[in-house]
C-alpha cells in the first residue's frame, strides 16, 4: 500500500481530529492490533490534499478493517471484463 496522508474528520463539525498515514504493507492499521476498532471508526476519512469542501468517506463506527485496504482490494478497472467463468 502507498503511504498516503489522510485526514480523520469529525463529521458533525467538519474539523480534522487526527491524521493517518494509511495501512501498513500487509493492509493492517499501524495504530491498533488486528481486530480492534480503528481510530478512524465513526469519523470521515479524506486525503490530506483534498480541499476543505471535499466529501469524506464515512467509516462505520465499529470498523476493524482499514477502509483504504478494502477499497484497494475491491478496486477493478472500469474496462475489466466481467466473466464468471474465470
Amino acid at each position: 500500500m502507498n503511504a498516503t496522508t489522510l485526514r480523520i474528520i469529525d463529521e458533525a463539525t467538519g474539523a480534522q481530529v487526527q491524521q493517518c498515514t494509511g495501512p501498513l504493507p500487509d493492509g493492517s492499521c499501524p495504530r491498533v492490533a488486528i481486530g480492534d476498532i480503528l481510530p478512524c471508526a465513526g469519523h470521515g476519512l479524506a486525503p490530506a490534499a483534498s480541499g476543505a469542501g471535499a466529501q469524506p468517506y464515512a467509516v462505520p463506527g465499529q470498523a476493524t478493517l482499514c477502509p483504504v485496504t478494502l477499497a484497494a482490494a475491491l478496486a477493478v478497472a472500469s474496462d475489466a471484463p466481467f466473466d464468471l467463468d474465470d
